[in-house]
């Protein structure tokens, strides 16, 4: 690609009309969220929204970036409403134009499917039936909920703390009283003889004057 230079890219627009979901109210409230989108500005307006009972319906919808911010703030709306959730995960196609610098090349168009998430949150009941539905106040298959009984049971090896705690003691107490019997000499063996070292002879030599 060094004989060419980048051009326009060409996005597929993402509109009210081409939301993946059925039976969506007329007046539903869409939110568009962006890699650069501030997600405290936009969780304000959809609660002054709901509290002002403007829309019971609300879309999240982002792509690419934006897709991280468009869950967290499904899920931080979640905490303070009772709303049903329903997910669909969609693409959007992107054109991207590379123009040739050098005669005789042609120009070249590359598609990307860029990933889409489009997350709706609504006050009224929805059918049971519906695909991705998560009813407010539920979990996904994702999490298992353990009896709250049974979690430290299960998780806790047989024997009590106190029965492990004692045997650890007279296990590593037998061992410092081996490792301290180890250091002291054996009342058994005799006493270790120096050997005295003889005295090296001398020249008898007489030495010149």
């Amino acid at each position: 690609m060094m004989h060419y230079r980048k051009g326009e890219n060409v996005e597929e627009e993402i509109s009210k009309e081409n939301l993946p979901f059925d039976n969506l109210p007329k007046d539903f409230l869409w939110m568009h969220v962006k890699g650069g989108t501030k997600v405290s500005n936009v969780i304000d307006y959809a609660k002054k929204s709901l509290d002002k009972a403007e829309h019971r319906t609300l879309v999240w919808s982002g792509y690419g970036g934006g897709i991280v911010k468009t869950i967290s703030c499904a899920e931080i709306l979640k905490r303070s409403y009772p709303l049903h959730q329903i997910t669909r995960l969609t693409y959007k196609k992107i054109e991207e134009h590379w123009e040739p610098q050098m005669e005789g090349l042609e120009q070249i168009v590359a598609n990307r499917q860029i990933p889409c998430i489009h997350i709706l949150l609504t006050l009224d009941e929805v059918d049971d039936n519906t695909t991705g539905l998560q009813k407010s106040g539920t979990k996904t298959c994702f999490w298992v909920e353990r009896p709250a009984n049974n979690s430290r049971s299960s998780n806790q090896p047989s024997g009590s703390g106190r029965n492990r705690n004692d045997q650890g003691r007279q296990r590593y107490g037998n061992q410092n009283k081996n490792s301290k019997n180890q250091n002291k000499p054996n009342q058994n063996k005799p006493p270790h003889q120096h050997q005295q070292r003889k005295p090296k002879p001398q020249n008898a030599e007489p030495m010149e004057s």
